[in-house]
């Protein structure tokens, strides 16, 4: 699919799609703010220059600047943090017209990964005459990879930050793949793994390397055809060598594909929730998205 028609698809296919009016988990969602102190055990990665200095936790709405304009952010920092450890960090971006607290209110991957994980939810600016129009440009060049690459630095100067993931709903899903197609890779400010959600791409070549993946698609999702979703499953799938056959992968009803390279793990959740039109959060999307996270350390 050419860029065009993928903005076409975003611009009149994701207007209810993800935004802070969308309808939260099927459950309603965990509460993000009932984390308590980590027990889990954070995946280790080389330390970063934010190791060894106390940073305040909890959570915090930041601004970073980026090519001359104020990008803000919400940054979720457990309380059980521990300076001379490295965390997992996780980049968790909104919908369409959506917002990083919006996100934030039911993506619940902070109660899913135990408080074990530094999660940082970005703000998308407007991407068309509507300010409330809020989304990602998807490109190589474009100023929400430059917010990533800004944001990520920041962080790992500043936190003792291990290994980088990300996750994302509906435009926040294609937000996701691209990313990992520009940035994927094992290397500092590299995404490791990733957890799209309802979304689609990336188009084209990747200039990063295969990742990690679980792919979550409703087969009855109006808003992004799940022919989006497959196609997601599919790059990511042969660019980390899996077979086409699969076993089942709690939680249900993902599968993992047999036989990929490189320690990666490919997965595929396909549901047959109904809200919003299928395109709503899954009830088990966190807890897929930080399985596949603790499996690519």
């Amino acid at each position: 699919m050419r860029i065009s028609r993928l903005c076409a698809l975003l611009w009149v296919g994701l207007g209810a799609c993800g935004g802070d009016g969308a309808p939260a988990a099927i459950d309603g969602g965990p509460d993000p703010d009932a984390v308590g102190a980590v027990d889990a055990t954070p995946i280790d990665a080389a330390p970063t220059g934010g190791c060894g200095t106390t940073q305040a936790t909890g959570v915090q709405n930041g601004t970073i600047t980026v090519g001359g304009v104020p990008r803000t952010y919400v940054l979720s920092v457990p309380t059980g943090y521990d300076p001379a450890r490295p965390t997992p960090l996780i980049f968790a971006w909104h919908g369409r017209t959506g917002s990083a607290a919006g996100a934030r209110s039911y993506f619940g991957i902070e109660a899913a990964s135990g408080g074990a994980a530094i999660v940082v939810y970005p703000q998308g600016l407007p991407v068309s005459a509507d300010p409330n129009d809020t989304g990602w440009e998807l490109t190589a060049n474009g100023r929400d990879l430059a917010l990533y690459d800004a944001l990520s630095a920041q962080l790992r100067a500043t936190y003792c930050v291990g290994s980088t993931y990300s996750m994302g709903h509906s435009f926040g899903g294609y937000m996701t793949n691209a990313l990992a197609c520009f940035r994927g890779g094992t290397a500092p400010g590299e995404v490791r793994a990733i957890a799209p959600v309802a979304g689609g791409g990336p188009f084209g070549a990747c200039p990063g390397q295969p990742v990690s993946a679980t792919v979550m698609h409703g087969t009855n999702d109006a808003v992004v055809p799940i022919a989006q979703g497959e196609g997601s499953r599919e790059h990511w799938r042969t660019a980390a060598g899996c077979a086409a056959t699969s076993q089942p992968i709690a939680p249900a009803p993902c599968v993992a594909y047999d036989g990929c390279a490189g320690g990666r793990t490919v997965r595929w959740c396909q549901h047959a929730d109904t809200q919003a039109s299928g395109h709503g959060w899954p009830r088990f999307a966190a807890a897929a998205a930080w399985a596949v996270f603790q499996a690519t350390p």
